[in-house]
This record gives structure tokens, sequence and C-alpha cells, in this order.
């Protein structure tokens, strides 16, 4: 009998065990998505929004990284020209179904640029300041795992902080949702 017999036979006789077991829940988790904001006075903000998570085999604490890429706004008071923002938090899962809400607190930092308060340079000219913020957010949402590879998400997120450089601090205050498709592994 040949090495390659033996290593066929092998992933076989592993691959029909495997089939038998209970399937684990997913370790890893990513997705990506377009994530929706809204702030008063009638503005609505655009985002892209991904995430990294990791859950440990046991329990039902999830800790996940998510990122927000500012691409504009729409509205009465679009406040900021710029507004990035990094989270890293941890989230508790109600379930290990294939159906699984979660909710959660991330604190992270907000990259911003104000569109509306400047301050004035030496020439006159006003002048908008870029600045790292902290911020926190709260966020509730669920999953479903109907496939191996891919789940659906829906996520909806309340994010609080404010915007502070030379000029009139501004709130960072806006709810925001998510969802889209992800994969685990």
């Amino acid at each position: 009998m040949s090495i390659r017999s033996i290593l066929l036979i092998a992933i076989l006789a592993l691959s029909s065990y495997s089939f038998g077991q209970e399937k684990t829940r997913p370790t890893y988790k990513a997705a990506l998505s377009f994530s929706p904001g809204f702030l008063t006075e009638n503005t609505i903000t655009s985002q892209i929004h991904g995430y990294f998570g990791l859950r440990p085999m046991a329990g039902n604490i999830e800790l996940r990284g998510d990122g927000f890429y500012f691409m504009g706004s729409q509205g009465d008071r679009p406040r900021f020209t710029m507004n990035h923002q990094v989270y890293a938090g941890a989230f508790y899962r109600f379930s290990n179904k294939s159906l699984q809400p979660y909710a959660g607190f991330q604190p992270g930092i907000a990259y911003s640029q104000s569109s509306e308060y400047g301050v004035p340079d030496e020439s006159g000219n006003l002048v908008y300041k870029k600045t790292v913020n902290p911020v926190g957010s709260i966020a509730a949402g669920v999953d479903f795992f109907g496939e191996k590879v891919f789940f659906l998400f829906a996520e909806t997120r309340y994010i609080f902080g404010k915007h502070t450089s030379d000029s009139y601090p501004i709130f960072l205050d806006e709810w925001r949702l998510s969802f889209g498709l992800g994969f685990h592994f």
C-alpha cells in the first residue's frame, strides 16, 4: 500500500467522522457593510462599516473591533467634513442558536474635522483643525447563521463624544444602522 493510499484513507475517515459531529460555533467573524447615521437637524451621514470579531469556544462573550470610514453627510446641518472612527470592545451573546441577538459597549477614537467652526489664522483665513477625540458606543443587534461560511447581521448603535479643537466643541452623538453579509471561520 502506498503513502498516497494511506493518506487518502485517513482523510476520508476523518472527514466522515467530522460529518457525524455537532458543529462548533465560529471562532472568527468579519463583515463589511454600508452604515447610514442619523444626526439632529435633519442630517444623515454615510459610512462604510467593517469589523473583525473573536469568539472563544466557550462562553457568550465576543471581542470585536469596528471601524467606520466617513463618506459624507447630507441635510440641514452637515457638521463634519471628516469623521472616521475605530472601536474595540466586548459583546454579550444571548443565544448560541442560528439566530443570535447581542448587545455590548465599545470605547474608541474619532478622527474628525468640523465643517462649521473654524479658527482664523494669521492671514484671517478660517482653519478647520483635524483632531483625535475619545468616543463611546452602545450597540445591539442580531446575527443569523444560516450557511457554513456566511451570516447575515443587523445592528444599531448610539455613538457619543465631542469633537474638540481650538473652536467651539461639537457633539459627535449619532444613531447608526448597519446591515449586511459577513463571513465566519
